[in-house]
Formats: structure tokens, sequence, C-alpha cells
């Protein structure tokens, strides 16, 4: 469909730039002709590449049987000889990456990848050849801790990729279940690829960081929810407490580079959900029933703790609000489980853990809709949405949980609406306060101030409201009020000359002081004179000096003599007269 669509379209083209004049009638033919034999072969190209897919797949498929069958007739020697070669290869383009210095790109990654796969082979024939009794997550256990000094030394994060993913089906096919320690051993090797964040922050590569970043981050919860699958109760407090120690170190990266986004919302997202678990009156039962928590559990919680403690009080310091409330998360899920295991089972761990998911919800939105982070907003709104389908879909919770999350609903929307009110009340107060302050400087007359030139004073105008105000106000006076006119102005203003003092308009002005300036005398040039000079002492100086040698300027061929005049002698020629004795 759509390739018959273009074609019309293309037709239409075609046919408008023949009739434009941009192409000739045989150009337009010969395009015709090459867009019909694009549209025949476009399909069978798909089907042809089908096909070809399908033949590799089962081509693969056959090479694999056939060398599935051939190994068990090859000797142990050319075995061992085909993985060390192997190995040896492998390694030897390890080597060359470094030695040309290749670490930290796409060669190095494909070196890395390389060294992988060599190490997944070898192993697989070494375990073939001596039959060494491993299942699948050992194999696959083994491969992934092999594979991983490739990863430090290439700054590969395809390795660290291949580590990662090798760990996580290790976990899913219960490798940890029989390991030494369990899922203590487990959490040993998810922390084993941290401390190549501080060689790619060392080295600034910032597009790699960026994906080591988030592939550990995921690893770390994914390896979490493997871990606790078949657990006697939910360890939300666990994943609490492993949320804010990652979204803390988020925070403490953020201060200095913004590279730790991940940690910062993955870290998030685990707190919301260790209290959203802990609204569930099903998770605490596991809490209660069980006799008591592993020590490893117990050593983890503690030094998650004091990681929480360390770095809200040295590494995040110039963000406060956000940090401090998803780090009290853990501490409230603790006093609930102090409070279960202690046999005080009741609905206050429901109630506190509500109350406080409704808050963290008001204060994503909030956060959102002031500071224009619309992320915020969407984490809050979803936080809320999913609080609500608990309330819905638990049954099993007490009655008293809805009421009390309700009452608390209204009182943060009677406060909210307080809060507006009151602040409104403070802005009008504000305003009213400036228009005050305005009025009075620009008003009142300074003490001391004098008044305009010629001692007049600006003269008063009524406004027309004010004479309005003032005839409605004569209609309502009484009549022996009426018959009472006061005088004008004029006539109650005494006359200056009978007051005895003089009229404010005549001042007289004081004497001015007598100047002691004298002004310069101006004179001419010439009936200047000028100061003698003293000619004694010059002639004395120049009697002083010593006496030069006179300078030779003339020339020494100056005085010379000129050269003897010499008398001239004319001589006749023998053959001067031969022309005159011819006739």
């Amino acid at each position: 469909m759509i390739w018959k669509n273009n074609t019309e379209w293309l037709n239409r083209q075609i046919s408008d730039w023949a009739a434009k004049g941009w192409i000739s009638a045989e150009a337009e033919q010969n395009i015709r002709q090459s867009c019909r034999r694009q549209g025949v072969t476009g399909w069978p190209a798909l089907v042809y590449t089908a096909l070809a897919i399908v033949t590799c797949s089962i081509l693969g498929v056959a090479l694999i049987w056939g060398a599935a069958y051939v190994w068990y007739h090859i000797s142990v020697a050319l075995r061992m000889a085909l993985a060390v070669v192997l190995l040896v290869l492998s390694q030897s383009g390890v080597a060359l990456a470094l030695f040309q210095n290749r670490q930290g790109t796409l060669l190095g990654e494909g070196v890395a990848l390389a060294q992988c796969v060599a190490v997944f082979v070898t192993t697989a024939m070494a375990g073939q050849t001596f039959y060494l009794g491993w299942d699948t997550p050992s194999y696959i256990f083994t491969c992934a801790v092999l594979s991983l000094p490739a990863a430090y030394l290439l700054r590969s994060v395809s390795a660290v990729v291949v580590y990662c993913l090798a760990l996580l089906v290790w976990a899913a096919l219960g490798g940890y279940i029989n390991a030494p320690g369990g899922a203590a051993f487990f959490w040993l090797f998810v922390v084993l690829p941290l401390p190549m964040y501080r060689l790619l922050v060392q080295q600034k590569d910032e597009v790699r960081l960026s994906v080591f970043s988030w592939i550990v981050t995921v690893t770390v919860f994914a390896a979490f929810g493997l871990a606790t699958r078949n657990a006697a109760y939910i360890p939300f407090l666990l994943l609490s407490a492993l949320a804010a120690v990652i979204m803390l170190t988020g925070y403490s990266i953020d201060i200095r580079k913004s590279w730790g986004v991940p940690f910062r919302w993955f870290g998030r997202f685990a707190a919301a959900a260790s209290l959203l678990i802990s609204c569930m009156p099903v998770s605490w039962y596991g809490v209660a029933d069980i006799q008591g928590f592993h020590w490893t559990t117990m050593t983890i919680l503690f030094l998650l703790f004091l990681l929480i403690i360390a770095l809200l009080a040295r590494g995040v310091k110039t963000r406060l609000w956000g940090p401090v409330i998803y780090s009290f998360i853990p501490f409230i899920l603790l006093g609930e489980t102090l409070i279960v295991r202690s046999g005080l089972y009741s609905s206050v761990p429901l109630i506190i853990s509500a109350a406080y998911m409704i808050f963290l919800g008001f204060y994503e939105i909030m956060q959102g809709v002031k500071g224009g982070h619309v992320n915020h907003t969407r984490f809050g709104t979803v936080m809320l949405a999913c609080l609500m389908l608990v309330f819905v879909f638990a049954t099993t919770f007490s009655p008293v949980v809805p009421l009390v999350v309700m009452a608390i609903l209204g009182l943060v929307f009677f406060q909210r609406r307080r809060t507006a009110s009151n602040r409104k009340n403070a802005e009008l107060r504000a305003a009213r306060r400036s228009r005050v302050k305005h009025k009075a400087a620009t008003v009142r007359r300074e003490a001391g101030e004098e008044k305009s030139d010629g001692g007049e004073t600006a003269p008063v105008f009524e406004s027309p409201q004010e004479t309005k105000d003032a005839a409605a106000d004569a209609d309502t006076l009484a009549e022996w009020m009426k018959d009472i006119h006061l005088p004008p102005l004029e006539e109650m203003t005494p006359d200056p000359a009978d007051a005895g003092y003089r009229p404010a308009g005549t001042v007289t002005p004081k004497e001015a002081p007598r100047s002691q300036f004298v002004p310069p005398v101006f004179r001419s040039p010439d009936a200047i004179a000028l100061p003698a000079m003293k000619e004694e002492g010059r002639t004395q100086k120049k009697a002083d000096e010593p006496r030069q040698a006179e300078r030779i300027t003339s020339s020494p061929w100056q005085s010379m003599a000129g050269p003897a005049k010499r008398e001239k002698h004319f001589s006749r020629s023998p053959w001067s007269q031969e022309g005159d004795t011819k006739k």
C-alpha cells in the first residue's frame, strides 16, 4: 500500500515536470521505466532477504551440530591446543590494543567483546574435555568473572554489559542459593564493576559514563528483585536503604558534574516503591511471622544506614529538601518494623506510610508546578494514583486507613487554601504599605523648606467633587445656620500698616561684605623690563674654556698655479696650394 501511494505520487510529479518542460519526453520515459523496474523488484528483494536469513540460521544450526558431533572424535590434545590458540589470540589482541592506546575506543570495545567470547568458548571447551561437572549457573558465573578484567584494562562498557547480563542470568537460575554466602555473595559481585565509574570520571568519557551509570543502576535493582524472589518476606526495608544510598550518591555526583541523573531518579523510584509496598498489610505478614533476620541482612542494613548518614553529612550539602525527605523513608520503615516485630501490629504502620506517601506525592507536584519541572509533576501524580489503586484493590486494609488518609487530604487542602489566603493578604498589605510611603514622600513638606520665589503660596483648588459635596451639605443645613455668612478672606486679613510690621513681600537685603580681591594690571610686552644679564660672568666663562684648534676648511689644490700657456704656431700643408696651380 505504501509503495503504491509513493508510485502514484511519483507519476504525478513526473507528469508535472514534463508539462512544465523541465524534462524531455525521452527523459520522462526513462524515469518511468526505472521506477517500474524498482517497483517490480521491491517485494522479491524482501523475500530474498527473508530466505537468506532463514538459510543462514539453518546453516548455523547445522554447523553447531556438526561441530558437536566432530568434537567427540577429536583427541584431548587437539582440543586443548585449539583452546590455547584461541585464548592466546584473544590475549594478544588485548595486549596490542593496550600498546596502541586503544582504550575507550570502538576498536577497544570490539577487542573486549572478542575477549569475552574467547573466555566463554575456552571455558566451555575445558569443561567439556575434562568433565568438570559444572552446571549452567556455575559456568556462567565463572565466565562472567573471567571476562571482567578486560573491561578495566580497555575501559570497555560492552564488557561491563556482558558481565551484568551474565550475573543476572546466574541469579535468575538460582546460582546464589548454593553460593557460600548466599545473597551476600551475590551482592559482593554486583558491586565489583563500581570502581570503573571512578576510572571513567578521571578520563572524562561522558558517553561511556552515562551508559555505565544506567546499566549498573538497572542491574542493581534487577538483582535485588531476583534475590528476593524466594525470600520469606518482602525486604522493603533493605530496598529503601539501598535506594536512599543510590539516590544520595547521585546527588553527591551532581554537585560536581551532572552525571548522577540515573542514580537520583532510580533511587527515588525505588524509595517510593518500598514505601508503597509498606502501605499494604500483606507485606507486613511475612515480617511478623519470621523467626528473625539473617545476620547478613542485619550487617548490610547497618552498613547502608552508615552510608546514608555519611552522604548526608559530607556529600550532600548544597541540596537539602529532596535528599532529606527521601532519606527519611528507611528510618520510617525501620521504626515501623520495630513496632511490628514487638508484637504491636496494628494500623499504625499503614497510616504512617500512607500519610508520608501522600506528602511525597504533593511535594513532587509542587516541585513541578513551582519550578517548571514536568517530570516531578508526573512522578507525584503517579505516586498518588498508585496509592489510590492500592486503596481500591487491597481489600484487607483496615477501614481506619482510608478515613485517616481522607482526613489528611482534607487537612492538606484546607491548609493549602489558608496559605494562599494568607499570602494574598500579605501581598495586599505590602502593596498598601508601598502606596502610603509613596504618598508621604511626594505630598509632605520637609521641615524648614522655603516657599517658592516671591513668598507666594500655591493656590488651593477645590475639585468638582468637593464643590458638589459642599452644595449637597448646604441643602441639609438648618435654617439658622444658613443665615451665618463668614466674611471673605481678604477682609479677615489685617492691614500690614495697622499691624505694625512690614509685608512679607518686602525683604531688605544685607550689605555684601567688601572683597579684598585686587584686579591684576595688564601691560604691553614692550613695557616689561627684562632681567639684566651679567656679561662679566659670561666673558670669564668663555676665557676659562680651552681653545680648540682651528679647522682646515680649504682644499690643498686651491692654491696651485694653473698650467703654463703655450703659443700656437700654425703650419701649412704642402698640399694646401696644390689646387691653385692647376688650370
